[in-house]
């Protein structure tokens, strides 16, 4: 369920990337497995609170994302756990076809994230817009997509694919949105789940007006 003072009052506003780069660090602590590589942009995709507590475990890759697919899927090959972060209209903008190629038909647990998607990434320009990352990834076998509604859904599935065998997407914005999840909030892979029922009191009792399915 959404929270209840979503349509109520103001609520506090995060960027999914603050989310995911929570999640990143809940991650490294429940398992030394789990390995960070970035495309020069460590702070603006929030990988940085992962490089201050595991510097030994992250990787400043520069600006090439094509070879950070490589290693990250040879890194997954030997047993390690990559998450690795560019914008999306680069990454997987730029490197699709080493995603395709040495990630997804080796079907190894490469965790690709693409932040500054859609237009929300307006202040940077029209080259800094992915508007096109979902179809590309949806289109590659074995390759799961996910694209978190604010930032305490993508800490949980950022939590989630850590903990999977198969390569996944995680679609990050680049603005700040109301945190629509309570902290309790307990995401389940594949199931639908109410987010809002909206009741209205009529002669004593509750009524149910509409409800909202979410599919996570």
């Amino acid at each position: 369920m959404i929270r209840e003072t979503l349509f109520t009052a103001k609520e506090e506003e995060k960027t999914t990337r603050e989310g995911f780069g929570e999640g990143l660090l809940h991650a490294g602590e429940n398992d030394t497995h789990v390995v960070a590589l970035c495309a020069d942009l460590t702070d603006s995709v929030r990988m940085d609170l992962f490089r201050a507590k595991f510097p030994a475990r992250f990787f400043e890759m520069g600006i090439t994302e094509q070879a950070m697919s490589g290693l990250a899927s040879g890194m997954a090959a030997f047993g390690y756990i990559p998450f690795m972060a560019s914008y999306a209209a680069f990454s997987p903008g730029r490197n699709w076809e080493q995603i395709r190629t040495t990630i997804a038909y080796n079907d190894v647990p490469v965790k690709i994230i693409g932040a500054h998607t859609g237009l929300s990434a307006g202040p940077d320009g029209a080259t800094h817009q992915a508007i096109e990352d979902i179809a590309l990834m949806r289109m590659i076998p074995n390759m799961q997509v996910f694209v978190p509604c604010d930032a305490t859904e993508a800490r949980v599935i950022t939590e989630h694919v850590a903990t999977t065998k198969y390569p996944s997407y995680i679609r990050l914005t680049r603005e700040k949105t109301p945190l629509m999840l309570p902290d309790t909030y307990v995401w389940n892979h594949g199931k639908p789940y109410v987010m809002f029922i909206p009741k209205q009191k009529n002669g004593g009792s509750f009524m149910y007006n509409i409800g909202v399915i979410g599919r996570g």
